[in-house]
């Protein structure tokens, strides 16, 4: 299958928009690259201006830290800063380093003003739209909100140790499918999601929406430079319970 239409041979032929207005949970290192191994600083952040963090993310919120890569890297949370809270990456080697963090399960309530725009920003599956559209009105739509974000980063150079293709085995989240950050695949529950969207969003702030093609996976054109970020949502509708299942995950990394 051809590219997604050579994703769609640029983003401006994806018709990219200007500053996102989506309210990302994001992981950002320091640096994509680092000279050394040693201590490197990564941001966690919630906010609508991708890169650059806007709000803390508590240590209190922060369910689990993953980290897995070359030179058995660990992963520890400093504290909060002014606009994310501040963690630290250590590894003895070179290679390929991927980090996560997911927060706590919270559970939200939008009235029925907010849904139109919550249903813009996280786009879901017809049959979670569906589902929504069937609640009588006035509708409140209560959902379990489950954040997950990840990012890939090279100590020296990056490797072909199969770190950045590893599942760190939450419910939502993106894996590399080779050596370099070319191409993507999106997991739901362990398994390749299929024609499903997904936004990428540039060091500009500029989102672009796209599609994963029938093995799951986005390609990323050979144009597309910097700092980026791959966004996904997933909504499952309730079976007897009241409350949706809103799980949201984000991969940043950088092409040179």
């Amino acid at each position: 299958m051809k590219k997604l239409a050579g994703l769609a041979g640029a983003m401006a032929a994806l018709g990219m928009t200007s500053a996102t207005m989506a309210h990302d949970f994001f992981l950002m290192p320091n640096q994509f690259t680092a000279t050394q191994p040693g201590p490197l600083r990564l941001q966690a952040s919630v906010g609508s201006s991708f890169p650059q963090p806007t709000t803390v993310v508590t240590p209190d919120r922060v369910e689990q830290l993953f980290v897995n890569g070359a030179g058995k890297p660990q992963i520890a949370i400093i504290g909060p800063g002014e606009k994310a809270l501040n963690l630290q990456l250590t590894a003895e080697g070179a290679g390929t380093i991927v980090a996560g963090i997911k927060t706590l399960d919270r559970d939200v309530e939008y009235a029925e003003d907010r849904i139109p725009l919550i249903l813009e920003e996280y786009r879901v599956s017809p049959n979670a739209l569906a589902a929504v559209e069937k609640l009588e009105k006035p509708r409140t739509l209560k959902v379990s909100s489950r954040r997950f974000a990840k990012t890939m980063l090279c100590v020296r150079q990056c490797d072909a140790s199969g770190s950045a293709g590893r599942p760190m085995g939450v419910a939502l989240e993106f894996i590399a499918t080779g050596t370099s950050a070319d191409h993507f695949r999106l997991l739901n529950l362990g398994q390749p999601l299929a024609d499903y969207p997904v936004d990428l969003v540039n060091a500009e702030g500029k989102r672009a929406h796209l599609r994963t093609d029938s093995n799951g996976e986005v390609h990323i054109a050979s144009e597309a430079k910097g700092s980026m970020m791959l966004f996904a949502a997933v909504m499952t509708p309730p079976a007897k319970a009241e409350r949706f299942v809103l799980n949201l995950s984000t991969l940043t990394f950088s092409r040179p």
